[in-house]
């Protein structure tokens, strides 16, 4: 996996940097993201200290050849799939990062920042969950090596139930003791799932929703259920509109058991090759939100970030990067690769 170059996101890369990479010379870029603060709009004192990384774990998406990406992902619906990273080269994008970071000035914030790592770029983490967990293993002895502190590793999936036994299995035998791994479902809908997210004929979302009290029992904090912002989403398919609305919302809380889960609510970045889709206001999304904690639900809303860009669902595109990798850039890939290979081998 070698890098290709980056693409700052936002004014003055606000919004983040966009690493691009490459497996071979005719393989479609692999994107990883680094964020100074994890969230767009903080709302409490920690988001402002904690730099968030969004890793790839294959080039493209496995869901792709099989016909069920998620039909709003550009990465699925754009992009060929090649084949899953190894847990090296999951890794590497940590390292590589944190390193690009660190190297910031003294003031830049993400220069010191704790560390978390979200396993969501390009790919459906639950087909690569083998080299996940090692990955994730790899990952903090070099950062303790470093001397960084990680806040956390988000392991997330659409709805491979095997991936989410296994982790129930690691977590039940230590795998995981000493790092803290919170767990992400990306659920998006329940009327009519499978028009956004075809994996629901294969895996229904109930199955995960089932397994959610074991993964807060075994961990101490409740799961998140991810859900994006639809507004007359359609992609192109189907002349139905798909929206989160009120109805989705009390379908949502009939479900889900605010003891042991929380939820994310997440603006929708829409891209033209993958469907339209309307702007949800502010008022409109804090409605939502109030309705969610009025049955006792911790909700966090989240802004995308790379909006300006029209990347879909944050910063993924498959582009060129605008800026090509440079003799810094290689001398920074080599130095991950090497704290890798010390840790590792």
């Amino acid at each position: 996996l070698q890098p290709v170059g980056h693409s700052n996101r936002g004014r003055v890369r606000s919004d983040g940097v966009r690493h691009v990479w490459r497996l071979g010379p005719k393989t479609p870029y692999i994107e990883s993201a680094a964020f100074s603060t994890r969230a767009k709009i903080p709302t409490a004192d920690i988001d402002n200290h904690i730099s968030a990384y969004t890793t790839s774990v294959s080039s493209g998406c496995a869901l792709t050849p099989a016909r069920l990406a998620c039909k709003f992902c550009r990465t699925g619906n754009t992009l060929r799939f090649s084949g899953p990273l190894s847990s090296e080269e999951i890794a590497l994008q940590n390292v590589f990062m944190v390193l690009t970071d660190m190297a910031r000035d003294a003031d830049d914030p993400a220069a010191s920042n704790l560390r978390e790592f979200a396993y969501m770029g390009q790919g459906e983490p639950g087909f690569s969950y083998t080299q996940l967990r090692q990955a994730v293993r790899i990952t903090d002895n070099v950062m303790q090596s470093l001397g960084q502190r990680v806040f956390r590793h988000i392991l997330a999936t659409c709805g491979v139930v095997e991936m989410v036994d296994a982790l129930i299995d690691d977590l039940e035998s230590g795998f995981y003791q000493g790092t803290r791994v919170t767990f992400h479902y990306s659920l998006h809908a329940t009327r009519r799932r499978a028009e956004v997210m075809p994996i629901d004929e294969v895996y229904n979302y109930k199955r995960i929703i089932n397994r959610l009290p074991k993964i807060f029992e075994l961990t101490g904090e409740k799961p998140c259920v991810g859900m994006l912002l639809f507004k007359d989403y359609c992609n192109g398919e189907k002349p139905r509109h798909y929206s989160t609305n009120e109805e989705e919302i009390d379908r949502l809380t009939e479900l889900l058991d605010p003891k042991v889960c929380r939820i994310s609510l997440c603006e929708f970045n829409p891209c033209d090759s993958v469907g339209t889709n309307g702007e949800v206001t502010p008022e409109e999304a804090a409605g939502l939100v109030q309705r969610l904690e009025d049955k006792g639900f911790q909700v966090k809303l989240f802004a995308s970030f790379g909006k300006q860009e029209n990347t879909a669902c944050g910063l993924l595109g498959g582009t060129e990067p605008d800026v090509p990798a440079d003799a810094n850039t290689l001398a920074v890939w080599e130095k991950a690769h090497g704290l890798i290979e010390a840790v590792y081998r």
